[in-house]
């Protein structure tokens, strides 16, 4: 498992092993970027990261959004096994 966090507490999880931290990173910096989507993940389309995600890495997830006792948002991205 690797996990990010913004500067704002916000955390990305990733439960599998086929991605690192700076990857898992990096990708988050672009996504925003490229979507032009703001530093407020509650506005976030968890479905176009889903998809951006599969390009990037070629593995299909599932994002799940929980709320840490600190009230921060987590967003977990859990691998979906192949052939489900």
């Amino acid at each position: 498992m690797v996990t990010w966090e913004m500067p704002d507490g916000t955390e990305f999880r990733y439960t599998g092993a086929a991605v690192t931290d700076a990857a898992l990173r990096e990708f988050v910096l672009r996504f925003m970027s490229a979507e032009g989507m703001s530093w407020d993940v509650g506005k976030w389309d968890d479905s176009a990261l889903e998809v951006a995600f599969l390009r990037r890495f070629g593995e299909r997830i599932r994002i799940t959004r929980e709320r840490a006792m600190s009230g921060v948002t987590v967003l977990v991205f859990q691998p979906i096994p192949a052939g489900i």
